[in-house]
């Protein structure tokens, strides 16, 4: 092809690629189900992040009080068991520690209406990804939450 000649593609996918401003992040995913956890761990660990697994909101809520020295955002489910993501998000922010309380979190549900997304804004949340994720969106997601910490 003359695109590889000319060295375009390449050069598009070494800029898909180039993940050095994200790498190293620790995000707190609270994912109950085991199939959803294996993905986003292994597609974020492709780019180079940390991953720990809350299998559901309370856990999320526990290991959440560790700070924002150990998580730089977390991706919560809304559909768990024990407490569901919207409480789970409630409960961070109301947490004493003012860096545990203010860590991004981002909601992954299969619920994409409008509603939903403006339920999670309301309880707490700095984002919406759907379900089944792409991991486009999710460095997208990501790389937003980090420039906004800036």
């Amino acid at each position: 092809k003359i695109t590889e000649l000319l060295g375009i593609e390449a050069e598009t996918v070494d800029l898909e690629e180039d993940n050095s401003d994200i790498a190293g992040m620790r995000i707190l995913v609270a994912e109950d189900n085991d199939i959803n956890w294996e993905i986003i761990s292994m597609l974020l660990e492709m780019h180079e992040m940390q991953s720990e697994r809350a299998v559901n909101g309370q856990a999320a809520v526990e290991m959440a009080k560790a700070g924002a020295d150990k998580y730089d955002l977390i991706f919560m489910d809304i559909q768990m068991p024990v407490m569901n993501g919207l409480d789970a998000t409630r409960a961070i922010r109301a947490l004493d520690d003012p860096g545990a309380a203010s860590i991004p979190i981002i909601a992954m549900t299969a619920d994409a209406f409008s509603e939903n997304v403006a339920e999670c804004l309301a309880a707490g949340m700095n984002g919406h990804i759907a379900k089944p994720i792409d991991i486009k969106i999710v460095l997208k997601e990501i790389r937003r939450i980090k420039e906004a910490k800036k």
